[in-house]
């Protein structure tokens, strides 16, 4: 079945959409100090609101775009088979769902001006943004075996955990960091502060990242032939480099440009022996010491390029979400595979039908 463009470009806005409201508030509150910091608090509230800004388009546009594909592509028939989708599909109840999340969201956000950093309207919009990310893995292919399953729950917390990680580095590369610099401050000093905080955010994410990326790439690819036999396969080989690139500038972050950091501001600092040789800025014999800005520029430049490889696992993400998975492909019937679209919401209008969950090929779920 032949994919709407629109879908697919939507789908890639709403997983980074939800990954940066995500990863932003974990930011937030699990990485910035607790004292309001000047400049930095407002920089990543334009952020969050611009981060809600795309996840509210997004939120309509996919439903847009997976309405088209229901509708075989035809325009003339959008506002009529909208109310159906809404009404009877499986997707159209779940997406339902976003409406009072993307209410509460906005509320926090409005609320969160008006109260400290780690007040109730930021807790707000953290549970507001993942009921958002639970419609996407209720609506995904871990839900092809029914609501609320093991594998669902897995692929949400999938989900939360790349979010933190990846999200929260868009917030220090874009927002954090460059107010850092701009601040003579005692810069090392809070920047020491942050950036450990932000490796412990990034362990933990990464650790959840993996044990959950494992439990869903076995599910869904049931086999190992099937990463290089199979197109869902090849794309999860790509994600998995792109994941194993951003471990390496975690790991050279924090064994190697944390602790300049450290000892430039008079915290205690740790450094692995084996990784003195990776091209990090040790010091330790040499008669020169990085300059205050030099070792938060250093730490600035290995985040930005961390965060870029985000963008690329999120890309690879929506496109996985495309790509049949294996363990289906290899199921699928021949009529399955190559029925219209164009039969979908015409199935769906059948009178007394109170939800229909059909399954479309490459479909991102079920409908």
């Amino acid at each position: 079945m032949h994919m709407h463009p629109l879908y697919i470009g939507f789908t890639a806005l709403d997983v980074l959409s939800v990954v940066a409201v995500l990863g932003l508030l974990a930011c937030w509150l699990g990485v910035l100090p607790q004292a309001p910091v000047a400049r930095v608090d407002a920089a990543m509230s334009r952020l969050l609101a611009m981060a809600a800004v795309l996840l509210t388009l997004s939120s309509v546009g996919i439903l847009i775009a997976r309405t088209l594909e229901m509708e075989g592509g035809r325009w003339t028939g959008l506002l009529s088979a909208l109310p159906i989708v809404l009404k009877v599909t499986h997707y159209g109840h779940i997406w339902s769902f976003r409406l009072p999340a993307l209410a509460l969201l906005w509320y926090g956000w409005r609320k969160i001006g008006q109260h400290e950093r780690r007040a109730w309207p930021a807790w707000l919009m953290v549970a507001a943004a993942a009921a958002i990310a639970l419609t996407r893995s209720e609506t995904g292919h871990p839900a092809d075996n029914g609501d609320f399953t093991l594998a669902v729950w897995i692929d949400w917390v999938h989900l939360l955990a790349g979010s933190a990680w990846v999200g929260s580095l868009l917030g220090m590369s874009l927002a954090v960091f460059p107010q850092l610099l701009a601040q003579a401050q005692n810069p090392p000093l809070l920047a020491a502060e942050i950036f450990e905080r932000l490796s412990r955010l990034a362990g933990f994410a990464l650790g959840a990242v993996l044990l959950t990326g494992a439990y869903t790439a076995w599910h869904e690819l049931g086999s190992w032939e099937s990463l290089w036999d199979s197109q869902y396969g090849r794309i999860l080989t790509v994600k998995l480099l792109l994941v194993a690139g951003m471990t390496a500038l975690g790991a050279r972050n924090r064994y190697g440009h944390l602790p300049n950091l450290q000892r430039l501001s008079g915290r205690p600092s740790r450094r692995l022996r084996l990784l003195c040789h990776f091209g990090t800025a040790s010091d330790k014999h040499k008669a020169t010491r990085p300059s205050e800005e030099a070792a938060v520029r250093a730490c600035f430049r290995t985040v930005s390029i961390e965060g870029l490889l985000g963008l690329g696992v999120i890309l690879a993400a929506s496109a996985l979400l495309h790509s049949m998975p294996a363990s289906e492909m290899k199921n699928a019937p021949t009529s399955q595979l190559s029925r219209p679209a164009s039969l979908v919401l015409a199935e769906h209008a059948l009178p007394g039908t109170t939800s229909i969950r059909l399954r479309l090929s490459g479909a991102p779920g079920r409908s």
